[in-house]
């Protein structure tokens, strides 16, 4: 007999199928497709794998088409996917180790974790899990039920039961641009409307209908629908805890915190063996500005999922996000906001040791220590965790150093990168700048204004960066004559010219509306180490919305004199925006300067009083006779937070 048989239902999947069916060779005895009517190259391509591809009569009812795949299956055991899903290759020994050593149970499914990768690049930090029961024996009457999310059974009157196992499947379906390749929303909704018009939803129908609404970004509908599934759902049922999570994620985003919060210590609490409950907890504290607990419990997120896998268990209830990834991100965040740059550091390390193809995470972690640390220091950190050896590595750290304008990590990479890299016209002339080449800086930016496409904001900086350092205003003009409908390009162009050539700007024209282009620019002459140049642009363009932005800027990477210069300037202005009286007071409280912390802290409640997160710390800091304002201050804004019981036991204390 045949050991497994890999049973897929089709539509339309030309793109993605070769994928799959590449990713089980080597342990699939045999391949049955079924497909329900595509009009591509799908069934050409099916038959390149297998000669079992049957077509089949669309009946809006995926059960009845995945019983026919199971209807042809002759293979001991069964595994169920889906075209836009696979296996991965490096994988394959535990499948084959998994197959050979368990014995076939009829009354026993396997449930494994499909991976749901869905950001838009293959980096992207942006997965998910949830729990599918696709792995079961032949022959032993077990068949799928249920029109949508088609669920396995051997009829009413016999158990199934299901065992989870940690043999992974890796699903992009809804990645952004399949979902928009895909009519799956409408598809889908149709049945659901049927099974509702007739009555014939069960609380599992209602939370994956709940799952394809919150796809479809339907927020209301989604949180409607779980709502109605968890009401009288058994604690036990595999995906009682997605749901959950989902219903208290959906409040969090809504801003019902009162509701996430009861729910998350009502409920979840139940799971407090998994990081999920710590995780969301650490969310709620830290929204608040309750940032020692928040901290404590991203900790114990972490230390919990860590245990987990160290004794072999299955690391996450939910999501992998919320066991490393989030909490770490977060703590990142808080220390960096506190100032405690040691910690911060400390986390972001780890999260590139994990990763360290995540060119997001590297290039902060860059970013912060070329600030703080000599070229050679970070060269030697970077060594620790790349092989400057390896074509891959030395290639990813040289177009780090190319994105930071750091020309030591640049030529220190470059001696290692393969002699076959292909940069492109925008990458050359980045390279240019950063060796201050003028003659070939001005080659590859007219390639870039000749290339025949719109010009897009990034080249035009690269552009207007060069053109000021050197005075060349040529490639400003060609780019306004070539900006055709981009209006903003053709703008900004027009006001560098007048910059370069110190013609005294309308006042106007560098208002707001240009600080994000005026403060990149600034901000790459900095990096660059084109310090005149960097003063001189910045008092011609000078704004009191520049000045803000420059001054988190540098306050983010701990130059904190510069960043302080700045603050200084600005307050005597009383031109601090939220975000720098944020930092000033985040800064204050955080050296045990609770006296300035209260006035900044203060002036941005003032400004905008729906910063809650500012409130815990303020009520901290200020003195006895102040805290009873800023009580009373945050029971009128958030009513609803202040019965919230970790909000109303910090009152309390306050109050004793």
């Amino acid at each position: 007999m045949k050991r497994l048989s890999v049973c897929m239902i089709v539509k339309d999947e030309e793109e993605l199928l070769s994928r799959c069916l590449d990713s089980v060779q080597g342990i699939a005895d045999e391949i049955i497709v079924v497909d329900t009517g595509s009009c591509d190259s799908t069934k050409d391509i099916a038959r390149e794998y297998t000669d079992k591809v049957i077509e089949y009569d669309w009946s809006h009812d995926f059960s009845a088409a995945r019983n026919e795949s199971l209807r042809h299956a002759t293979g001991q055991w069964i595994l169920v996917l889906d075209a836009d899903e696979y296996l991965s290759i490096d994988e394959h020994h535990e499948w084959l180790q998994f197959l050979e050593s368990e014995a076939p149970v009829n009354y026993l499914a396997y449930t494994l974790p499909i991976i749901n990768f869905t950001g838009e690049r293959a980096y992207d930090d942006e997965i998910s899990a949830s729990p599918v029961t696709r792995l079961f024996p032949n022959y032993q009457g077990i068949y799928f039920e249920r029109p949508i999310h088609e669920q396995l059974t051997r009829g009413s009157d016999k158990k199934l039961f299901h065992k989870k196992i940690d043999l992974k499947i890796y699903h992009t379906g809804y990645q952004t641009q399949r979902v928009n390749e895909k009519d799956k929303h409408e598809r889908n909704m149709s049945i659901f409307n049927e099974m509702m018009k007739n009555q014939q939803m069960s609380d599992y129908d209602w939370f994956t209908l709940g799952n394809q609404y919150r796809y479809a970004q339907e927020d209301q509908q989604a949180l409607d629908c779980y709502e109605k599934a968890i009401k009288d759902t058994d604690i036990h049922s595999v995906w009682y805890p997605h749901c959950l999570v989902g219903l208290i994620s959906l409040y969090f985003k809504q801003d019902r915190l009162l509701l996430s919060w009861k729910w998350t210590e009502e409920r979840l609490s139940q799971f407090d063996n998994y990081a999920e409950y710590y995780t969301l907890k650490a969310i709620h504290y830290e929204t608040l500005g309750f940032y020692p607990q928040a901290i404590e419990n991203y900790q114990k997120a972490i230390e919990i999922a860590e245990g987990r896998a160290e004794n072999d268990q299955e690391i996450w209830l939910v999501d992998p996000m919320y066991s490393f990834e989030m909490p770490v991100q977060q703590l990142i965040s808080i220390y960096f906001s506190l100032q405690d740059n040691q910690k911060a550091i400390y986390w972001l390390s780890k999260l590139l040791n994990k990763n360290s193809k995540n060119p997001r995470v590297l290039l902060k972690m860059t970013d912060w220590l070329s600030h703080n640390e000599q070229s050679e220091s970070v060269i030697q950190f970077l060594n620790q965790i790349y092989n400057k050896n390896s074509k891959t590595d030395s290639s990813l750290l040289f177009k780090i150093g190319l994105a930071l304008g750091q020309k030591e990590l640049v030529e220190h990479y470059s001696e290692h990168t393969p002699a076959n890299l292909t940069l492109s016209s925008a990458e050359n002339c980045r390279l240019a700048l950063v060796q201050l080449d003028q003659m070939s800086f001005n080659q590859y930016g007219l390639e870039l204004l000749h290339e025949g496409e719109e010009l897009d904001l990034h080249s035009w900086i690269q552009i207007a960066v060069g053109s000021f350092i050197w005075k060349d205003t040529r490639l400003l003009q060609k780019a306004i004559g070539i900006s055709g409908q981009n209006t903003k390009l053709g703008e900004l162009s027009a006001l560098m010219l007048q910059v370069i050539q110190d013609q005294e700007p309308e006042e106007e024209k560098f208002s707001s509306k240009h600080t994000d282009e005026w403060f990149t620019i600034a901000k790459e002459l900095f990096v660059l180490k084109q310090y005149e140049c960097y003063d001189q642009f910045v008092n011609k363009v000078q704004t009191t919305d520049l000045v803000n932005k420059l001054a988190n800027y540098f306050y983010s990477v701990n130059r904190m004199q510069i960043s302080l210069d700045y603050y200084s300037i600005l307050l005597k202005q009383e031109a601090l925006d939220i975000h720098s009286l944020i930092n000033l007071g985040l800064y204050h409280s955080s050296h045990g300067y609770t006296k300035e912390a209260v006035d900044f802290l203060a002036l941005a409640v003032q400004m905008q009083p729906k910063q809650r997160g500012l409130y815990y710390s303020l009520i901290n800091c200020a003195d006895p006779t102040d805290r009873e304002k800023y009580i009373a201050l945050f029971h009128e804004e958030f009513p609803d937070f202040s019965k919230i019981s970790f909000v109303r036991e910090f009152i309390g204390q306050i109050h004793a």
